[in-house]
């Protein structure tokens, strides 16, 4: 009976060791394991943008008219050179009926000038073809003095008035090309009547219509050049420090699916603007223009997404962000795990983007760690 009882509780014994051992092995709180990697890192900006054309041109008014005409509409294509608008300036073509009239006129006289110039020129070469007879028989004694000297006279007579017609010529035909001068001038005014694309393009704005009557330096019509499309986006001023031209990013948007376009910073504003946000939140934020030499989808006005890369790390050890916690006193660590315990370990830390950051020093390749820093595991505690 005693072997019996020694050999049962021998069993017993072996049996709580059993479950003690077990319950050892399998013991701890459940964690996700993750080992740290060589990897590239890039840390950028994200933000929103907006596509917009890289150049347009506003088209003013040069003169008070009324709109006669308009024979485009806001978003249509059109080619340089394709009548966006007609206007009408009734004074301007009272002024060039007037001027025409008159350099018909003018015209008129100066071919009447013309003629008596030409009969001045007959009379002058009969007079001195008459004075040269005269001089002859003058010499030979057939005539008296008095005859040669109207014969004389009457040369003197005719230059006289061919200088005279001459002078009238020449006045006549200055006050014509004053006159056509002028009427240049008020036709290159008419010219400016009829509006005209400067490029290839889309009219963006059309803010007249039929029968409005528009004054000097009024906007007539907006064309964006074809093809040559940008990005603005307001950038938090706190976050333009590592922004520089030149740097590259990659623009998304629903449109694009599951495309991403590349472009690159191309120009700074030198000053912020005041912004209120969604939320009612004012902020400083500057416009940052992103060229987009690809549009694929994009049109003026659509809504992107922009991600600005301001520093790029290349085959650095990194850990999901969530791995590192931050300590009361700043600095960093993370929890490796150890023959199933863990063990808080400082780490040094660079850069980070949207998933990862990277560790500078005090972990290696072959350390696991728990992904989630959050959790409040002590100093050894077991985890399984």
């Amino acid at each position: 009976m005693k072997r019996k009882k020694v050999f049962y509780a021998s069993l017993l014994a072996l049996a709580v060791l059993a479950l003690v051992a077990w319950s050892y092995i399998s013991g701890g709180t459940e964690v996700e394991k993750v080992q740290a990697r060589q990897d590239s890192i890039i840390r950028s900006v994200t933000d929103t943008g907006y596509v917009q054309t890289a150049t347009n041109y506003d088209i003013h008014a040069a003169q008070s008219a009324r709109v006669v005409n308009v024979p485009v509409e806001t978003g249509q294509a059109v080619e340089r050179g394709q009548i966006l608008a007609v206007l009408e300036n009734l004074d301007l073509a009272l002024q060039i009926s007037e001027v025409n009239s008159q350099i018909s006129q003018t015209a008129a006289a100066a071919a009447g000038a013309r003629a008596a110039l030409e009969r001045l020129q007959l009379e002058l070469q009969d007079a001195q073809d008459n004075l040269a007879r005269s001089q002859g028989l003058f010499q030979a004694g057939a005539i008296s003095q008095v005859d040669f000297d109207q014969a004389r006279l009457r040369v003197d007579t005719a230059r006289q008035s061919i200088s005279e017609q001459n002078s009238v010529l020449e006045s006549t035909l200055a006050q014509g090309a004053g006159l056509n001068s002028s009427l240049q001038q008020l036709s290159a005014k008419e010219e400016q009547l009829v509006i005209k694309s400067p490029v290839n393009g889309i009219v963006l704005t059309l803010p007249v219509k039929q029968g409005q009557v528009v004054n000097p330096g009024a906007l007539l019509a907006n064309v964006a050049e074809s093809g040559q499309l940008e990005i603005k986006s307001d950038i938090l001023s706190d976050d333009l420090a590592d922004i520089k031209t030149g740097q590259k990013v990659t623009i998304t948007a629903p449109v694009l699916g599951q495309q991403s376009l590349a472009g690159e910073v191309k120009k700074i504003y030198p000053q912020a603007e005041e912004k209120t946000s969604a939320l009612g939140v004012i902020q400083r934020r500057v416009p940052v223009i992103i060229s987009l030499p690809e549009p694929a989808h994009l049109k003026p006005g659509y809504e992107v997404r922009v991600s600005i890369e301001t520093m790029t790390r290349q085959n650095v050890l990194v850990l999901p962000r969530e791995s590192v916690r931050t300590r009361a006193d700043g600095q960093k660590e993370v929890m490796v795990v150890v023959n199933k315990q863990i063990r808080r370990q400082l780490v040094k830390t660079g850069i980070s983007d949207q998933e990862n950051v990277e560790i500078i020093g005090g972990l290696s390749t072959d350390e696991l760690v728990v992904r989630d820093g959050s959790l409040d595991l002590a100093e050894k505690a077991r985890v399984k």
